[in-house]
This record gives structure tokens, C-alpha cells and sequence, in this order.
């Protein structure tokens, strides 16, 4: 298993739940134990949609089941053994958008 940027995994999250995941790290860098993940939400997605730190990601987009929100302030590091199946891959316009609201989430662009 080689996980690639863009790619949505289910993943069992050291918070003791399993749910998808966007691995944002550098697909160069996924070769040892630990990938950056952004988790994926499907609750309270009208509300966390709004926020710029969270991207809305329609149902089948990378896989996914039913609307979601990418919760790029939470990134995390992730052990692979945590990784459990793929769903799919975000199109180029999707991983962009989460890619740039973990910008904004880590002030990349300062103003």
C-alpha cells in the first residue's frame, strides 16, 4: 500500500472512530509510516461549510458516500497500519481547494 495525495481512505483515527480521510501529504514523502490526513465529516455539514477552514466535498466526489466536509484544521499525522480501505481520488479542483484552505489554515498567505 503507497498512498497518494489526493487519495480518500476510511481510516481508524487515534480518537477511536473510523471515517475518510484526504492524504495532503507529498506523494514523494508517503514512502515511510506517518502521512499527513485531513479528515472528512458528514455531520453538521451546513453549518461547517462555511467556514474557510472546511471544504464541502459532494457525495461521490473521491468516493465519498454523502456530502462531507474536509476538516483541514485538523490535520493530522496518520500511520498507514491505520489506513483501512481507498475510496477513490479527489479530482485536480477538489484537492486544490482543500490544499488551499490548509494555506489559509496555517496563515501560508499572510496578509
Amino acid at each position: 500500500m503507497s498512498p497518494e495525495q489526493g487519495e480518500v481512505w476510511d481510516i481508524n483515527f487515534a480518537e477511536g472512530y473510523t471515517r475518510p480521510g484526504i492524504v495532503v501529504s507529498r506523494t514523494e514523502l508517503n514512502r515511510g509510516r506517518l502521512l499527513l490526513v485531513v479528515p472528512c465529516t458528514a455531520s453538521n455539514i451546513e453549518r461547517r461549510s462555511r467556514y474557510t477552514n472546511n471544504v464541502l466535498l459532494q457525495a461521490d466526489t473521491g468516493g465519498l458516500s454523502a456530502d462531507s466536509v474536509a476538516q483541514v484544521h485538523l490535520i493530522q499525522p496518520v500511520d498507514r497500519d491505520w489506513f483501512i480501505s481507498k475510496r477513490g481520488t479527489l479530482g485536480h479542483e477538489e484537492l486544490g481547494e482543500v490544499l488551499q484552505a490548509l494555506a489559509w489554515a496555517v496563515d501560508l498567505y499572510p496578509t
